[in-house]
């Protein structure tokens, strides 16, 4: 039978994951078996794409090894298109363990970047936003790979969201939170309603105990 993990196993597991790899960055890269990527300086993210995420907002510095300057252009029979950039780009990449890869924003891009037709196509951004300054990461663009490990089709948009607006993550954190409060006064509630109820019993054994002292007086 198979348990799934609560969101609070998943937070902590996530943040077991961030600590492992912020340990691995004073050593150096594992080699890759795959000869397709024996000619790259990237290396496969061996995590999830969540944590990729989370990283990218907290310390995007750990997946410096992980991650290349992508290209993007667009093709009649794929449409955007992801390749490796042979120049610095405002675009970065990397590839998943599945063969899939995902794209965002390398840190302070140019201001002409966000109403670029490759951003727009690559982003979901909510209306109203007065300053593009105020957007965080909360989904990477995902890409499926046309030719694995050299070129991959834009198949799902990444959405940029207010920073002010909280995370899933930061969401289940707090609706755990409620409930372990909740769950904590509910505790508290009873333990004061029982032991209201251990003094009320008590002092129903001592008056019958006292009754039961008089009424042996009285037969003697």
């Amino acid at each position: 039978m198979n348990v799934i993990p609560s969101p609070l196993d998943r937070l902590l597991h996530l943040e077991k994951q961030v600590d492992w790899l912020q340990s691995l960055q004073a050593k150096p890269p594992l080699p890759r078996d795959l000869e397709y990527h024996q000619f790259q300086s990237r290396h496969i993210w061996p995590v999830d794409e969540l944590l990729l995420t989370r990283l990218l907002r907290r310390s995007p510095q750990v997946i410096g090894a992980y991650q290349a300057p992508a290209e993007l252009t667009r093709s009649e029979q794929s449409g955007l298109v992801l390749t490796t950039s042979e120049t610095a780009s405002v675009f970065q990449f990397c590839e998943l363990l599945g063969g899939d890869a995902v794209v965002w924003l390398s840190s302070d891009p140019p201001s002409w970047v966000w109403e670029s037709p490759t951003f727009r196509s690559l982003f979901h951004v909510p209306k109203g936003i007065e300053s593009t300054d105020k957007l965080v990461l909360q989904v990477m663009p995902l890409f499926k790979p046309i030719e694995r490990g050299l070129r991959w089709s834009l198949f799902r948009t990444g959405e940029m969201v207010p920073t002010h607006r909280p995370f899933p993550e930061h969401e289940e954190q707090l609706m755990l939170l409620r409930r372990i409060d909740f769950l904590e006064r509910q505790l508290s509630q009873q333990t004061i309603d029982h032991r209201a109820e251990i003094s009320e019993i008590r002092l129903l054994l001592r008056a019958q105990q006292e009754t039961l002292a008089r009424l042996l007086r009285v037969s003697r």
